[in-house]
């Protein structure tokens, strides 16, 4: 029995508040779209995840998944939504099998009109499959990667998935950009430890030449 999984997907990312930082992105969106587990007819034993076109769509191995809707942002991602959409939302690529993986440009990318809407997958962690022989168990993992988004910086990012069931279920995942300190703040950190640390020298220097009791 092929398992099919409907998908649910949040970005998020968030951006330093120093100017120069301003453009990275913001905010998350959910995302829907359909995977069956591959390895495995279920996700508990699965090795990875084949996404598919559609609820019970054909099992197509390294074709990417279309996606079906995304709405519901915040953020830089405020305003953007799709559904219903003869052509499809987006695309989310297969990771057919974790250990084989290798770095995924364009892992998953939605269909914004004029944009460039995309997140590059890099590196893989987590990965936690759990068998139950009367749910069919659960699988998730998490990725660090970048969010592309046009009229933005790249940002960083990690994507996270979580999915359970051997019918339809559902799995999540999100984009969290860690702030980058901007040159002046890395300057003003060194210039806080420098004063902490003359500071702490000049106390146990005192400290040396306090008289001692008889």
């Amino acid at each position: 029995m092929k398992a099919v999984t409907k998908l649910l997907i949040a970005c998020t990312a968030l951006a330093a508040t120093a100017p120069a930082q301003a453009a990275q992105v913001t905010g998350q969106i959910s995302i829907g779209g359909y995977a069956a587990p591959s390895g495995s007819g279920s996700f508990g034993t699965a090795s990875g995840y084949d996404a598919v076109i559609g609820q019970g769509g054909a099992a197509n191995p390294g074709v990417a998944g279309s996606l079906t809707a995304y709405g519901a942002g915040t953020g830089s991602f405020a305003g953007l939504s799709c559904s219903n959409n003869a052509g499809g939302c987006g695309t989310i690529a297969d990771i057919l099998n974790f250990g084989t993986f290798a770095p995924t440009a364009n892992f998953l990318t939605l269909v914004v009109p004029g944009q460039t809407v995309a997140f590059d997958l890099n590196s893989l962690f987590d990965i936690n499959a759990m068998p139950n022989a009367l749910t069919g168990g659960s699988l998730s993992f998490a990725g660090l990667g970048t969010i592309r988004f046009s009229g933005y910086d790249a940002t960083p990012g990690v994507f996270t998935f979580t999915a359970q069931g051997n019918q339809i279920t559902s799995f999540s995942a999100s984009a969290l950009a860690a702030p980058v300190p901007e040159p002046g703040t890395w300057a003003l950190m060194l210039l806080g430890f420098g004063a902490v640390g003359y500071s702490l020298r000049r106390r146990r220097s005192a400290q040396g030449f306090l008289p001692q009791a008889a």
